[in-house]
């Protein structure tokens, strides 16, 4: 109960943010130990067993989403967008690009864009000819592959907001404002919700369709998120769970979001992919214009 409480103290103090990330977790082991309460003899063996199973059934809600890949490119008139943190540790470069050409993306954002970018680059750039990255910068390992011509490239970090790459992308339909984005994460609170207002500063700012994806280390709960999507009209279309991979394959927290301008619907998804050697799923979602005839 004190972790579902103390997430409204955060106004007083950001650290107690942290426990929103767990919001569901808290809750089952709330719900579990209510019921073991109501059992005397057996009370902890029902607490832990339901709190295992509640935890199991988390992960096992996100794998019931898992897209066992695309065997077509999406439907006229829809865009599939998937989201991807590779994990700076990750030396499976083979199994990302396998991965992505499964999910057949029109669009791609790969976070932590560090190890064998040469190869990742050559391997992803024959489905999703199209590209950009930011490796020149320090710390701003971020990178976007579309189907369709990428112009207007910019990119930041060590500023204010946290590194993102922004591109204008011209699908069919009309050109579409695209950024990818990596926030910091605990126990950097505080810097994390400046980057998350800065970053909203320079999305207010673009007329036209508008998609955000990366990973932004909040969950739903989290405060990071409310700041982020305040006075923007951005939707946040996922919600899975995508992090830990390593947790017997059973992830826990929804750490890795896109989000979209009023410009579009949500066609299908979401869904999380394989992690391909990474301790993050990747997240899809397929996308329609809502002007769309």
């Amino acid at each position: 109960m004190a972790g579902l409480a103390l997430p409204w103290l955060t106004p007083w103090w950001l650290g107690f943010d942290v426990f929103s990330q767990f919001t569901v977790q808290f809750a089952i082991v709330a719900v579990a130990c209510a019921v073991g309460l109501l059992m005397p003899r057996h009370g902890l063996k029902a607490a832990v067993g339901l709190t295992l199973a509640g935890l199991a059934g988390i992960g096992l809600y996100a794998r019931a989403h898992m897209s066992a890949g695309f065997e077509a490119p999406p439907a006229t008139g829809v865009l599939r967008v998937m989201s991807f943190n590779i994990w700076q540790g990750n030396n499976g470069v083979q199994r990302v690009v396998d991965e992505v050409r499964r999910q057949r993306p029109d669009m791609l954002g790969v976070v932590e864009f560090w190890r064998n970018r040469d190869r990742l680059r050559e391997g992803l750039a024959r489905g999703l000819a199209h590209h950009a990255d930011c490796t020149d910068l320090p710390l701003c390992g971020l990178a976007l592959f579309s189907r369709w011509p990428v112009q207007r490239v910019k990119a930041r970090s060590l500023w204010a907001g946290p590194p993102y790459l922004y591109a204008k992308v011209h699908a069919p339909g009309g050109a579409v404002h695209v950024f990818v984005v990596h926030t910091l994460r605990f126990p950097w609170l505080g810097s994390q919700l400046k980057q998350v207002k800065a970053m909203r500063r320079i999305i207010r700012r673009v007329k036209g369709p508008v998609i955000v994806m990366g990973d932004f280390n909040s969950t739903p709960f989290s405060v990071m998120h409310r700041a982020f999507l305040q006075d923007t009209a951005l939707r946040r279309l996922t919600h899975l769970p995508t992090w830990p991979s390593w947790a017997a394959g059973l992830p826990q927290i929804a750490i890795d979001h896109v989000f979209a301008s009023p410009h579009w619907l949500l066609a299908r998804g979401p869904f999380i992919g394989a992690s391909a050697g990474s301790d993050h799923y990747p997240v899809i979602v397929e996308l329609r214009r809502a002007n769309a005839r």
